[in-house]
């Protein structure tokens, strides 16, 4: 049976670890399918003008949540900016992370394939030119530009549209590339249910092209974009797959995890 007692958080940034068993600490991680760095943000209450001054901008934070005998990663990035503000007796320290470092800024000009160029060609050259790691690749189809195809301007935009040629969605997560069908991989399956977590009951949605659920469950580190969960709720019961959510915690309010998860 899950519960909501034993709360793990640690924050690990420049050579220093926070703890929540020592710190006040809040948090909001976002993650997604789509290529634009998200922003998460930290909350430290009270910490050292010393400490505060050696957490400088794009070092790396990571972030370990959940529960004691049972914590994970559930965010690896860039501090983007660090600000403290008094509030009242208290002094906030807030941290922003981007979950890669800023990439609008990669870009290429003119460059020409050949006829009958295939898709994946072009996209582990582009993925080069991020200098970021493949965790999957996996195209639903490896589309051929008997044309040709000329790669210009951001390269995250040109990973994009090319990904989505071979019907394939192309993301950020944890600091590496996901090139992949959010249905399809080498994911684990977690069940969720009352008794692994779930809170309340999941609302289904409806859109063009998908159906899906919007679930809300206590934080769980192993759900990310792409994790396929077994769901078991009062009106659904089978297979989802994760396509962006949140995980917010803190020391005594919020410490979950809410998704949308879309249909098979």
């Amino acid at each position: 049976m899950a519960n909501n007692f034993g709360r793990v958080v640690e924050v690990m940034v420049s050579n220093m670890l926070f703890s929540m068993d020592k710190y006040a600490i809040e948090g909001t991680i976002p993650f997604d399918n789509d290529l634009l760095p998200n922003e998460s943000e930290i909350k430290l209450w009270n910490l050292s003008k010393d400490t505060i001054s050696r957490i400088k901008r794009n070092e790396t934070l990571m972030i370990n949540a959940g529960y004691r005998g049972d914590v994970g990663v559930i965010l690896h990035g860039f501090v983007s900016s660090v600000l403290t503000k008094r509030e009242g007796v208290d002094a906030v320290t807030s941290i922003h992370v981007l979950d890669s470092q800023d990439l609008s800024k990669r870009k290429v000009k003119d460059i020409t394939y050949a006829e009958g160029t295939l898709a994946s060609y072009i996209l582990k050259q582009m993925v080069g030119q991020l200098g970021l790691p493949i965790a999957q690749f996996e195209l639903n189809q490896d589309y051929r530009y008997e044309e040709g195809y000329t790669a210009s301007g951001e390269v995250t935009d040109i990973i994009g549209k090319v990904a989505k040629d071979c019907g394939t969605s192309a993301y950020i997560n944890k600091g590496k590339v996901y090139i992949r069908n959010l249905r399809r991989g080498a994911d684990d399956v977690f069940a969720l249910s009352k008794g692994t977590g779930l809170i309340g009951s999941s609302e289904p949605f409806e859109e063009e092209k998908f159906k899906g659920y919007r679930i809300k469950s206590q934080l769980q580190y192993r759900i990310t974009t792409a994790s396929v969960v077994d769901l078991k709720c009062k009106d659904f019961e089978g297979r989802v797959h994760v396509r962006s959510g949140t995980h917010t915690f803190s020391r005594t309010g919020d410490f979950m995890t809410d998704v949308e998860a879309i249909l098979p």
